[in-house]
């Protein structure tokens, strides 16, 4: 999700992740913060910010959010 999109949260801030809003982790220090600053050509080649809870989704190359998930079958 992360690679492909950006999410606002209700007050426009700028955030890599769903799961980066629930903890309250904005973009990058060098990237615009709110909806109102937007600028496609710096948020289409920022870099992401990450942290432990990020393994949720490498784990399955992505959460179902946008990529795919782990599976047992075969």
């Amino acid at each position: 999700m992360c690679r492909y999109q950006i999410c606002v949260a209700w007050d426009g801030t700028l955030y890599d992740c769903d799961f980066n809003i629930a903890l309250g982790i904005p973009v990058g220090k060098e990237l615009p913060k709110n909806v109102k600053d937007f600028a496609l050509e710096l948020l289409s080649n920022r870099r992401i910010v990450t942290g432990r809870h990020c393994f949720g989704c490498t784990a399955g190359f992505g959460s179902s959010c946008g990529g795919a998930l782990a599976s047992d079958n075969p």
